[in-house]
C-alpha cells in the first residue's frame, strides 16, 4: 500500500512493505532543475526487528552526459557513483561503497557497462 504526494520537483511517499512487516517514508526534492541537483531521504522501519534505517542522498549533473550520486545511512555505509553516457543510450558507471564504522572491512568498487544498440 502506498500513499504519495508529487509535484514537478518533489516526491514524498509512505509505503507499507513486505506484507505489512515494514514501513518506508521517502522524500526526494530537485533543488536546482538546470543541473538536476537533488536531495533525498528515506526512513525505513521494520516491525519484526524494530530497526530503523535512515538514508540521505544527493545527485548532481556535471554536464548533460555525466552524473554523480552519493548516499550515506545511519549505520555508516557510504556509497557514491559517477555515471557517464559515452554514446547514446550506452553508459559506463564507476561506483564505490565503504562501511565507515567498520573500516577494517574491504571497500567495494564496481564498474558497469551498459550497451544499447
Amino acid at each position: 500500500m502506498r500513499l504519495s504526494f508529487t509535484t514537478s520537483n518533489l516526491i514524498a511517499s509512505f509505503t507499507l512493505n513486505d506484507k505489512g512487516e515494514g514501513l518506508t517514508a521517502s522524500y526526494y526534492h530537485i533543488v536546482i532543475p538546470l543541473t538536476n541537483t537533488a536531495v533525498g531521504a528515506e526512513l525505513t522501519h521494520s516491525f519484526s526487528s524494530n530497526e530503523n534505517t535512515l538514508t540521505n542522498g544527493t545527485q548532481h549533473l556535471l554536464d548533460p552526459l555525466t552524473a554523480v550520486k552519493a548516499r550515506v545511512n545511519n549505520y555508516g555505509k557510504a556509497s557514491a557513483l559517477i555515471k557517464h553516457e559515452w554514446r547514446p543510450k550506452s553508459l559506463v558507471t564507476l561506483s564505490g561503497e565503504v562501511h565507515t564504522r567498520a573500516i577494517e572491512r574491504s571497500a567495494k568498487i564496481g564498474l558497469a557497462l551498459a550497451l544499447k544498440p
